[in-house]
């Protein structure tokens, strides 16, 4: 699982949204052009703020919590990775998505009502 990384988004406000997405496509280390990835692409979500920065999480741990986290991380979890020579074509698949912001799972503003009831 350690290919599917969750990305906090700050907002100016203080408030944080979460992103989780493919790991180590951009860079096998290095986090920030994934950050800077998100960061471009979160303006076009329902953010409820202005964003101010994209850090990728330690653990998914800490977006587990955000409203769309289960059926997000359910959707990549069916995704096979292939291995081998796969694997390299797979990558670069994966990359090409992500730049047009594909491959992208926004967890969701837990400021919006999201269909729920309280009757």
């Amino acid at each position: 699982m350690e290919d599917i990384v969750a990305v906090r988004v700050d907002l100016e406000d203080g408030a944080h949204r979460f992103f989780l997405t493919w790991g180590r496509i951009q860079d096998i280390v290095d986090p920030e052009p994934l950050e800077r990835l998100i960061f471009d692409h979160c303006k076009s979500f329902d953010l409820g703020g202005i964003p101010k920065k994209a850090c990728v999480c330690y653990t998914l741990q800490e977006a587990v919590s955000a409203p769309y986290f289960y059926e997000c991380f359910f959707t990549m979890v069916q995704q096979r990775i292939p291995s081998g020579k796969k694997y390299t074509k797979w990558l670069k698949q994966m990359d090409k998505k992500m730049r047009v912001g594909q491959e992208l799972y926004y967890l969701g503003n837990p400021n919006r009502s999201h269909g729920r009831s309280d009757g």
